[in-house]
């Protein structure tokens, strides 16, 4: 196993990613209803693939889906309709990509789904998992392409605050996201050249701002514990 990647304060709590009734409830793979069978597809389920949150790098959340299955579907395949607020990692092509459902919703079996108990807020852990990209890569493996398994990601070491810490950095992470993409809009009204690429290259400065504050914020090298 390679070595977290984020050091957090020890007062933090430390737990694993394995179901422990308190910050991860339940982890579910996906699954892909027989693709031969019409009267599995079309439905009103939405089924997410991998590929669909690979450029998902501005948001979390996903509620639309490029296909959807049906009820039928759902019941002959592994797929499982999982609830809003389930944190959907991908296991392979990509490693390590992330999003949050705010709909039900199932996958493929191209993820690993985490669903969180009452000390664990899913932004929280989303974001984490985001930051610790870098060790995700690290622990993947497989003869033919990069893949994660669920018996390593259980040794992957989480540092969770309290429920008030999470929500601050979800807060202030809420807020550089805001910023960020503030300026995507205003491109559209720019006329002259020399304005956009001003806005442009501030736009990449806010998000590079955004991504070196993430880790800084979850390994509590950034203390937003009070707020001013």
């Amino acid at each position: 196993m390679a070595e977290p990647y984020l050091i957090c304060p020890k007062s933090w709590r430390r737990s694993t990613l394995e179901p422990d009734g308190d910050l991860i409830t339940r982890v579910d793979s996906g699954g892909t209803p027989s693709t031969s069978v019409d009267a599995y597809w079309d439905g009103d389920l939405p089924w997410l693939t991998p590929k669909e949150i690979t450029s998902l790098q501005d948001g979390l959340f996903v509620s639309r889906t490029e296909r959807s299955i049906t009820q039928l579907g759902l019941e002959h395949s592994s797929a499982k309709l999982l609830p809003p607020g389930t944190v959907m990692l991908s296991k392979r092509a990509p490693v390590g990509a992330v999003a949050v459902n705010a709909v039900p919703m199932a996958t493929n079996q191209g993820f690993l789904n985490f669903r969180c108990g009452p000390a664990l807020r899913p932004l929280y852990l989303a974001y984490w998992l985001r930051a610790n990209r870098p060790y995700l890569d690290k622990v993947a493996n497989g003869s033919t392409y990069p893949e994660l398994y669920q018996s390593d990601l259980f040794e992957f070491e989480l540092a969770v605050p309290p429920l008030d810490v999470q929500d601050r950095i979800i807060e202030v992470l809420s807020a550089l996201q805001f910023a960020a993409l503030l300026g995507l809009p205003l491109e559209q009204s720019v006329t002259r050249p020399e304005a956009m690429v001003a806005l442009q290259a501030q736009n990449r400065r806010l998000s590079s701002i955004r991504d070196a504050l993430l880790p800084q914020l979850l390994s509590g090298a950034l203390d937003v514990s009070k707020k001013p």
